[in-house]
């Protein structure tokens, strides 16, 4: 997983990077450029995708859910 930092007042981009260079960079920006203050707009973004963005991960991990909810309704039923 990589990160990248965006400073919104300045409009400056850095590439991707490590999550600790990306932090080092934004902490020495904002030094440097802003009197150590957090600049309007700022992000600190990272390129991992999210589960939402999968609609196949969601559906498995709905029928693992499923799943699991029916074998404990099956062990309360039993009493195994």
């Amino acid at each position: 997983m990589a990160w990248r930092y965006r400073c919104g007042t300045c409009n400056t981009t850095w590439g991707w990077m490590s999550k600790t260079n990306a932090s080092d960079l934004r902490d020495r920006h904002r030094d440097q450029r802003h009197g150590g203050g957090t600049p309007d707009g700022e992000e600190f973004i990272s390129n991992a995708a999210s589960a939402t963005d999968d609609p196949q991960t969601l559906i498995v991990f709905g029928a693992l859910l499923g799943l699991g909810a029916l074998a404990w309704i099956w062990q309360q039923i039993t009493g195994t």
